[in-house]
């Protein structure tokens, strides 16, 4: 099954082909309608490729009694073949009963459709096919757009199919124009692309009864502009302006006569290289563009259609839209989400169970949260479920490790830059990761690596509100939470100067520690119990129970890289008791000697660096003082480890045999 199928969706499928059950939050009416008349009429939703269902006389018959309609139809549909083509769509015409009367597109894509008789001659009934967008698109006279599971027959479902009605003059149906393509190279614009285009041959079926003097191309392009419900602006092949819809006149608060013949560049003053851009960018690349008005700066993202002859550019259909909405489109798209919740939040431990509630208590609020604790001890999953528990849930949660990104690089990442901002800089510039927070929640972790001069800049945000990008003059408001989390002590490292105090107290409007694993021993067990269950049945191990000798030495451990560490431990020693049950001796040689240290360290007054130099000096003994070997086993980062050595007198020299 195709992995880009929204699970959902596919649930609901199964749940009416295995049980005749409906899901009505995830089926829609005409869907399930749809699905009942299949079933009632004993389609296989499992059935092979339907046969084609005319032969090439009756096809040539057919074509012959809907010769008018594919006359009127042709100038449109190769219109909109050269706007999608190498975007791996099949661009297809059908007439009343559904039955295929030609196909466009990429030779890819018409490989795929051969495969299961998509081809001129088809039928696309129910009866043959089961629910499609073409049949039901003329049994409910409106546009349909189906996606993956919504299709009835099983080989179907890695599509997603855009089909609009054509009408007579009089009401009757003609057929159809649908657009389909794999699932993942949906996007919104192709639904409007296909009711335009429907819209469109309507208008020249009824021009071409009232006589019209105007000619096929000026009623394609002036129809498709006019009808679609996105800002279009139409480019002649040296970028000038040959058309303006009144969506795009709107959304820019232009009028269309003052600026057709014009070049584009003179439109959006602020970006003179959009037209450079547009030609020499892929087909389909969003490019930034901006306007600067009286009533203040206007952001928007061009994405380009291009027309071309062969390899020559034609010109291009320019689909427009506010930066704010695109972005949101994006982040929708790009997983930028937050999947924990407080439901995975596994302890009872009360020391535990008192920083979790604290933080429920914060995600109601809005405030900025610094989240402390050992490597290891889940601060991440911890941020994911403040969000997910806040009023910002619906929004993006965006991740950036400050310790992970070059110190060069980090600002422009935060903050995002200008096209032409810097050597090397990505053409059209490219979105901070604070913008795509913008509405949600902003994870800043190993905060206490962050360089002092993008602290400065941080600073300003969290007081301001305000970013500007690198390379560029005019800030931009956003809204965002900031969550922030560190292993350090923060306010020791402000104190002495490593950290600047101000933002520290800034970012710690609440401040959640989530203590170690040895001080919650009592949900060691727990958290074990609940890693084999997720080990059982993977690759790595079959293992689902543990011994009580083993139980004991887990208990008994120090757990120096803590959460992350014990579910290591425990992933290795699944694969070494292959299906068994774990017993002391698969735990690891470093985890024996250190559990009599351990429970003496529970029974006394033991400093926490006492723990760290025996747990250091021992897995780099048996390592050999391999670090890259030491932190994989651990669970902490090599910095960490070189960190922790500096800081308890460890050399490395003197643990390598």
């Amino acid at each position: 099954m195709n992995r880009n199928i929204n699970e959902k969706q596919l649930a609901a499928w199964r749940g009416f082909v295995e049980r005749g059950t409906i899901d009505a939050a995830q089926v829609r009416p005409e869907v399930a309608v749809s699905w009942r008349r299949c079933a009632a009429a004993g389609v296989d939703p499992y059935a092979p490729k339907a046969p084609v269902k005319l032969t090439a006389a009756e096809l040539k018959a057919v074509r012959r009694r809907n010769q008018e309609f594919i006359d009127a139809a042709l100038p449109f549909m190769h219109f909109l073949e050269t706007a999608v083509r190498g975007s791996g769509f099949i661009l297809v015409l059908t007439d009343r009963q559904s039955i295929v009367l030609e196909v466009f597109g990429d030779e890819k894509i018409l490989a795929m459709a051969r495969e299961n008789n998509y081809v001129p001659g088809c039928s696309r009934t129910e009866l043959e096919v089961g629910t499609n967008a073409i049949c039901l698109a003329l049994q409910e006279q409106k546009s349909v757009q189906l996606t993956g599971p919504e299709h009835y027959n099983v080989r179907h479902q890695s599509w997603t199919c855009s089909s609009s009605p054509v009408f007579s003059s009089t009401g009757e149906p003609l057929g159809t124009v649908t657009l389909s393509g794999e699932s993942i190279g949906a996007h919104r614009h192709t639904f409007g692309m296909v009711v335009a285009a429907a819209e469109a041959i309507q208008n020249h079926l009824r021009e071409r009864e009232a006589e019209t003097k105007k000619t096929k191309s000026e009623i394609m392009l002036t129809s498709i502009l006019m009808s679609v419900s996105e800002a279009i602006i139409a480019l002649d092949q040296e970028g000038g302006i040959s058309n303006v819809n009144p969506v795009a006149a709107r959304l820019l608060a232009i009028k269309p006569d003052e600026v057709v013949g014009k070049n584009i560049a003179a439109l959006f003053p602020g970006t003179p290289d959009i037209f450079r851009n547009i030609q020499e960018s892929r087909n389909a690349t969003p490019v930034e563009a901006t306007i600067d008005a009286q009533k203040g700066r206007g952001n928007f993202i061009v994405t380009p259609y291009h027309t071309q002859t062969g390899t020559s550019f034609q010109g291009a259909i320019l689909v427009v839209a506010e930066r704010r909405k695109f972005i949101h489109s994006v982040r929708e798209l790009s997983g930028l989400n937050a999947f924990y919740t407080f439901d995975h939040l596994i302890g009872s431990a009360p020391v535990f169970v008192r920083q979790i509630e604290l933080a429920r208590i914060a995600a109601r609020q809005d405030s900025r949260i610094l989240i402390t604790g050992e490597t290891g001890t889940g601060k991440e999953l911890l941020a994911q479920a403040i969000h997910n528990g806040s009023a910002r849930s619906s929004g993006p949660f965006v991740a950036i490790n400050c310790a992970a990104i070059p110190r060069d690089l980090l600002e422009s990442e935060i903050l995002g830059y200008k096209d032409g901002a810097f050597s090397g800089a990505r053409k059209g510039g490219q979105v901070g990761k604070l913008e795509l927070a913008d509405g949600g929640t902003i994870f800043l972790d190993e905060i206490s690596q962050m360089p002092m001069d993008m602290q400065v800049k941080l600073l300003r945000v969290l007081q301001d509100g305000i970013i500007t990008r690198l390379g560029d003059t005019k800030p931009m408001r956003i809204d965002v939470r900031v969550i922030a989390a560190t292993n350090e002590d923060l306010y020791e490292k402000s104190r002495a100067g490593g950290f600047r105090q101000d933002l520290y107290f800034r970012l710690s409007v609440v401040e959640i520690g989530l203590p170690p694993l040895r001080d919650r021993a009592e949900d060691i067990p727990v958290l074990a119990r609940h890693f084999m269950g997720r080990l059982a049945g993977n690759a790595a191990g079959k293992a689902v129970a543990i011994s009580a000798s083993a139980m004991s030495v887990l208990c008994g451990y120090g757990w120096l890289g803590n959460i992350r560490e014990l579910e290591n431990v425990l992933e290795m020693a699944a694969i070494v008791c292959g299906q068994g049950t774990i017993e002391p001796q698969h735990l690891g040689q470093r985890i024996q000697p250190l559990s009599k240290t351990s429970k003496e360290a529970a029974t006394r007054p033991t400093k926490m660096k006492e723990v760290e130099i025996d747990v250091l000096r021992a897995t780099m003994q048996e390592l050999q003082g391999n670090i890259a070997l030491v932190s994989r086993n651990l669970g902490i980062s090599r910095s960490t480890i070189y960190r922790r050595m500096r800081e308890h007198g460890i050399s490395r020299s003197v643990h390598i045999g």
